[in-house]
């Protein structure tokens, strides 16, 4: 339901950002679904990941985010609140100034941590400490931090000291364009199919899935990964000897979409880390909107937001031989498989949908 109190609000999204990323995208619609007048303020065509470069050119940065603004605050009546979006931790200072001078919120989307991504991509050290201080002095100009989960909130309330009240957690959506169910007859496979699909990244816990993979050569249940990142070829060697585990690498978004509605179960995470179990992550809410039943490990953000054997299949973080289980435990009774995709599905229009995640973000933030 629309909140007509704020249908004269208006919010300004702010960033260098993927303007095609869901979690962009989710957070426009779902304000605009909520009455909010969103105005956009881009300085550039693609996301630049802070480093060297993106530090030579802060200075135009900050030239094209100041024209905006000015023009943005003459044309409205007012502006209530300034929304960074991810990975634009450079650009809070003048976030900061306009919103003060605008009497604005400033919320900023504290999505990723640097400081965990320069760990995961195996920075220098120095250059991790380095970037821990800056976001730690930079996260305090925000007024709120939005992040995914409520082990989130109190994850990074921990690691940067920041007031847990002011952090709010807004799940990942679904683009429903590429994610969305499908009739069984319309499935590319001819076998009942496991599919993994997102970036090969350590925190993802991939071993536990080639393993469980593994013990079910000759089982008659396949495996389908797509995507690249990292850890792929090394993955990728690990069941290279397998004929029912295929990787297809990055693929277009007709054939993920064919894919994600058409395999018969699709796996979340796996990997017992921190990060890892304050996260639902993307693949997830993509494959409850596309109508698959779920597998991924238990988590306090999985228990969050999900019931085990209802609306999706929750195991032990890095234990192949309980995913393998489950695994086997669908291909084996249809019904209980088809059950948990449909109840998956009414979660995410529950939950994950871009109406309430507009419905989240007014009710615990002035937006």
């Amino acid at each position: 339901m629309t909140d007509m109190t704020g249908a004269d609000r208006t919010v300004v999204l702010l960033g260098d950002y993927d303007y095609e990323y869901f979690r962009e995208v989710s957070l426009r619609d779902g304000l605009e679904a909520q009455g909010r007048t969103v105005r956009e303020c881009r300085f550039r065509g693609e996301p630049l990941f802070i480093g060297p470069k993106k530090l030579l050119v802060l200075p135009l940065f900050y030239y094209r985010i100041w024209r905006r603004l000015r023009s943005i605050a003459a044309e409205e009546d007012g502006v209530d609140a300034i929304l960074v979006t991810k990975f634009n931790l450079l650009v809070l200072p003048i976030a900061a100034f306009w919103a003060r001078r605008l009497g604005a919120t400033l919320v900023y989307d504290l999505f990723v941590s640097l400081y965990r991504t320069g760990e995961m991509r195996g920075f220098a050290a120095w250059k991790i400490k380095l970037v821990y201080w800056l976001e730690r002095w930079l996260l305090r100009l925000p007024d709120y931090h939005l992040t995914e989960t409520a082990a989130f909130e109190t994850l990074y309330s921990d690691l940067y000291g920041l007031p847990k009240e002011r952090i709010v957690g807004v799940p990942v959506g679904a683009d429903e364009t590429h994610f969305s169910p499908r009739p069984d007859d319309e499935s590319p496979f001819d076998s009942f199919t496991v599919v993994y699909w997102g970036n090969f990244l350590p925190h993802h816990g991939l071993d536990t899935v080639v393993d469980a993979a593994a013990s079910l050569h000759g089982s008659g249940i396949d495996f389908v990964f797509l995507g690249e990142g990292p850890e792929k070829d090394r993955i990728e060697k690990r069941v290279a000897d397998l004929d029912h585990v295929e990787f297809r690498g990055r693929v277009a978004w007709a054939e993920l979409s064919q894919a994600a509605s058409g395999a018969d179960v699709a796996l979340g995470i796996f990997a017992d880390d921190p990060r890892s179990k304050a996260s639902i992550t993307n693949k997830v809410s993509e494959a409850l909107a596309a109508g698959t039943a779920v597998v991924t490990m238990r988590s306090p953000a999985t228990e969050e937001w999900f019931t085990d054997g209802d609306d999706v299949v929750l195991v032990p973080p890095e234990d192949p031989d309980a995913l393998a289980e489950a695994l086997v435990a669908l291909w084996e009774d249809d019904d209980v498989r088809r059950s948990i995709a449909r109840a998956g599905r009414k979660r995410y229009e529950d939950v994950f949908s871009v109406e309430h995640i507009g419905q989240l973000l007014v009710d615990r933030v002035p937006l």
